[in-house]
């Protein structure tokens, strides 16, 4: 049992280079936020921008009951609302994924909207009264209508977003967070109070997929680990339950096999390179 638990945690480090967090934000201290930038392009900018949640309104999704990220009717002083909440730049692909919670008070009869932005080329130009800068990118909008409840009014679920629209090669970019609200403010119809949290931004592996496409292993009766991929494979690194690397081989082509003979018994973890990009599996050894 210990050595399957010491082979799981081993391939849980592992498995963890497949996927990188880059933000993981609970808002438990929103005058932390130096890498975030706040511009409000309201029509008549108001008394708030972004502030601590409320508890009184609602509690946080999790963590202190105000440890989440508002906003409100009162970032107008007019009638429309225009204000963004720009997330720290980031190296960024296609197939990323930003993730939040957010939700209104229940019962609410004053509609809200929140989008979801991003620059696409990372020119950097911030949003400015009545043009949304180089956040050219909508990836997602939250009651586009602003329907009467049609924005969230209980946390869950999380809205989970695919990062599109950027260059193949990706980009060092921003996300926005865009509060939005036409015939809002405090004598408005719309625009009441929102709150934001658990933000997380995702790094997927998109490389390695590309790169192990149609990517094949097996180990047979000679004890042979065989290999194949649709490109020419560069390394192979094979551990044991401990961590410890007991076989090192370079290789060279789209078909390749390593002896597994003078190993015991028992399930390892092998490790193959494209490229740059890295792929590990368990294999049993016989």
């Amino acid at each position: 049992m210990k050595k399957i638990t010491l082979l799981a945690a081993f391939f849980v480090a592992f498995a963890m280079n497949a996927q990188t967090t880059l933000i993981d934000e609970g808002f438990d201290d929103i005058t932390t936020l130096t890498d975030y930038v706040v511009v409000n392009v309201s029509d008549a900018p108001g008394t708030t921008d972004i502030f601590q949640g409320n508890p009184d309104v609602f509690p946080a999704f999790d963590g202190a009951p105000e440890a989440y990220v508002g906003m409100n009717f009162n970032a107008t002083a007019g009638s429309l609302i225009d204000l963004y909440l720009l997330l720290p730049e980031l190296d960024l692909k296609n197939g990323d994924i930003v993730s939040f919670y957010t939700r209104t008070g229940e019962g609410s009869t004053f509609p809200d909207r929140l989008e979801v932005r991003i620059d696409p080329d990372g020119t950097g130009t911030e949003p400015t009264s009545g043009d949304v800068g180089s956040y050219t990118e909508l990836l997602s909008e939250i009651n586009p209508n602003l329907d009467q409840g049609g924005y969230p009014e209980t946390w869950e679920p999380a809205q989970e977003i695919t990062i599109s629209g950027l260059p193949t090669e990706g980009a060092t970019t921003r996300i926005a967070l865009r509060y939005w609200v036409t015939d809002g403010g405090p004598a408005g119809s719309n625009s009441n109070f929102i709150g934001i949290d658990r933000l997380q931004v995702e790094s997927t592996l998109g490389v390695n997929e590309q790169a192990f496409d149609n990517f094949t292993y097996f180990v047979d009766a000679a004890s042979q680990l065989n290999l194949k991929a649709s490109s020419a494979m560069n390394s192979v690194e094979v551990y044991n339950v401990l961590g410890q690397q007991v076989i090192s081989q370079k290789l060279a082509s789209t078909n390749e096999s390593v002896s597994l003979s003078a190993l015991k018994s028992g399930v390892y973890l092998a490790t193959v390179t494209i490229d740059g990009a890295k792929k590990t599996f368990k294999v049993a050894k016989k």
